[in-house]
């Protein structure tokens, strides 16, 4: 039996069944363990924000606030007139949560959050996992992935869903993490129809566009405007490098609905400034930038970046400071982004390298442009750089490790390595914060 059938046979290349099992058996048992350890009980340590927002537009109106909402004041009664207006934050990251609470009420609002947010989580895995079968499945001679590319959508999958940045999803409000899962789902509809026009036959369909990814992406800028800003500069830019028409077409496709998602945001804001001008409060862009002299919140570069090592709200439990599985969590971050960028450095396939930059490497553009921001709410901006870090570790293990080719050695390290990272992440997160 030559090498081509023997991987025609492989049951996690072969079987969806056995797939959708594992994948199944994985989110339940971290769910569980999630849950059982008092998750439930740990949703608002980091504050009530989107609760008091919704609640707010309950007692005050939403188009008495124009639409925006208090953030940091705490809850205000009904008989309390909102004074103060966070003027930075779009309503489309809570207006399902607002829903939730007229359906559930006050009771019910903490389950909603808890089922939707590991959901979310499990979501921004699936989206992971697409997208590194997409970059990192690559064809050898035979016409056949040198690994499995269902095992390479599971263990991505398995990082993406214990990642600490990921799973703070449960206990904060902050639309980052709404935005970066529009974002991925637009990446990945861009690679299938990248993938998918690059496998027809005939030229019928070359004048067609990425209908759904430019929807994704308008939303993403109208969630999240800052990373829409992020987004429009890395597809201006990829377009600078020798794409194939079709990709650059791809490109080009998204920059308007992403301007748009941003307009809409400062359309907003224009009209808030009009209405409610004395109540509108937030730090202005130079601030955030760090092109100021005050070194409030922000002492160089490096201090942008400490989200590699620190990324909990208030500090670390005492016990966690010095503790071996703290060295073991900082290695997976900075090892996975390390190997992320020699990955995208040796990856082959002009396509492959900017849905890998479109994916994660865009992000990075956060540290130069935001120094402050990320300096001051590190323990936000993290979600941005954990596609990073997970595709980092699945592309070195599926492109760069030697012997990765082998039908044995490279399906196991991967599986192994990634079972490990699975296992310290997972514990990581119990022990920080809900221990």
């Amino acid at each position: 039996m030559d090498l081509s059938s023997r991987r025609l046979q492989h049951p996690l290349l072969t079987s969806n069944g056995l797939t959708v099992f594992a994948l199944i058996a994985i989110t339940a048992f971290t769910d569980w363990r999630l849950i059982d350890t008092g998750l439930a009980e740990h949703l608002f340590d980091f504050g009530q924000e989107a609760l008091n927002a919704v609640r707010a537009w309950e007692d005050h109106g939403f188009w008495s606030m124009a639409g925006m909402f208090s953030w940091g004041q705490g809850y205000l009664p009904p008989e309390v007139t909102p004074e103060k207006i966070y003027q930075s934050k779009t309503p489309l990251h809570l207006l399902h949560l607002w829903a939730a609470f007229k359906v559930f009420g006050l009771a019910g609002f903490p389950s909603f959050k808890l089922i939707f947010s590991l959901a979310v989580v499990s979501l921004n895995g699936f989206l992971l996992g697409s997208l590194a079968k997409l970059c990192f499945c690559l064809k050898g001679d035979n016409g056949q992935s040198s690994i499995p590319p269902n095992l390479v959508f599971l263990c991505t999958y398995a990082l993406t869903i214990s990642n600490e940045a990921m799973l703070r999803f449960c206990l904060v409000d902050e639309p980052d993490y709404l935005g970066l899962t529009f974002w991925l789902a637009t990446v990945v509809v861009l690679g299938n129809w990248l993938k998918k026009a690059n496998e027809e036959t005939t030229n019928k369909k070359t004048n067609q566009r990425p209908k759904l990814a430019i929807c994704l992406g308008f939303f993403t800028s109208w969630i999240y405007p800052i990373l829409g800003v992020v987004n429009l500069i890395s597809l201006f830019l990829l377009q600078l490098f020798p794409t194939t028409p079709k990709l650059r077409r791809g490109l080009r496709c998204l920059l308007p609905g992403a301007f748009a998602g941003i307009a809409l945001y400062w359309i907003q804001r224009t009209i808030a400034t009009l209405l409610i001008p004395e109540k509108l409060y937030g730090s202005g862009l130079m601030r955030r930038m760090g092109m100021t002299t005050s070194m409030h919140g922000h002492d160089g570069l490096f201090d942008a970046i400490d989200f590699l090592y620190e990324q909990r709200s208030g500090g670390l439990p005492g016990f966690l400071h010095d503790s071996q599985i703290r060295i073991e969590h900082i290695a997976v971050w900075i090892l996975g982004i390390v190997f992320f960028f020699i990955v995208l450095a040796k990856l082959k396939g002009i396509e492959r390298q900017i849905l890998l930059v479109l994916g994660a490497g865009g992000s990075w553009l956060f540290v130069p442009m935001l120094t402050q921001s990320l300096a001051m709410h590190g323990w936000v901006y993290g979600i941005h750089f954990m596609p990073s870090v997970v595709l980092g570790w699945i592309g070195g293990l599926t492109t760069m490790l030697p012997g990765h080719r082998s039908e044995v050695f490279g399906p196991g390290m991967l599986g192994f390595i990634s079972l490990l990272i699975w296992v310290i992440q997972l514990r990581w997160f119990l022990l920080a914060y809900l221990s």
